[in-house]
């Protein structure tokens, strides 16, 4: 797997991975506090969405904040398509 030029500059580099894709509040809580110092939050954010990512915390969002938005798109193209 490559990484892209911004995971290089992401503050949750080298960090275990199992915090951002924990069922635990407060494990869930420190990775979105990790997210809040991140420089590349925005990329993250943006990839993760994107990419439809379902689980872990991406950008600083969690698992069902991302999956309102997927649901609300959806529902969009839907409705467009109509």
């Amino acid at each position: 797997m490559h990484d892209d030029p911004w995971q290089q500059r992401a503050a949750c580099r080298g960090l275990d991975v199992e915090l951002f894709y924990s069922t635990e509040e407060d494990d869930l809580r420190a990775a979105v506090r990790v997210c809040r110092t991140c420089p590349v939050r925005r990329e993250c954010l943006t990839s993760a969405m994107t990419s439809e990512e379902l689980f872990g915390v991406w950008g600083g969002t969690l698992e069902h904040q991302r999956r309102r938005v997927f649901r609300r798109e959806q529902r969009e193209r839907r409705s467009t398509a109509a």
